[in-house]
């Protein structure tokens, strides 16, 4: 029997994506122990695990390393791979802000060249 691969992000997304796995009756143990270990497995149900930096599971899914990715909304819009959303979790929230220098505050309007550096132009 073939495995069902995830790719998971790493990070503030992992604990949030073990509670779901967890939920569907999938073993997370392994997942749950602290380790350098980037690719995990259920044997019991034929799954196996990528840990990955957010950026890099849409990528996984996309060229077929993995069958489901879990990340977040902001990383998937960014990336603009060729992929299918399959269902919105609705467990992680994104926020983003504009920050800029103290002495600015209130004289937006009156500023005529504004530039904004990002690391989500496309979001």
């Amino acid at each position: 029997m073939r495995y069902i691969t995830f790719a998971l992000s790493k990070g503030r997304l992992t604990d949030l994506s073990i509670k779901l796995l967890e939920g569907a009756g999938i073993d997370c143990t392994e997942l749950k122990e602290k380790s350098r270990k980037l690719i995990l497995t259920d044997e019991k149900n034929k799954i196996r695990f990528f840990l990955a930096k957010p950026a890099d599971v849409p990528v996984y899914v996309e060229y077929g390393a993995a069958d489901i990715g879990i990340v977040g909304k902001d990383t998937l819009i960014e990336e603009g791979r060729d992929l299918y959303e399959v269902l919105d979790l609705g467990f992680a929230e994104c926020k983003m802000c504009v920050a800029g220098p103290k002495e600015l505050e209130g004289k937006m309007d009156s500023v005529s060249i504004t530039r904004v550096a990002t690391k989500y132009p496309e979001v």
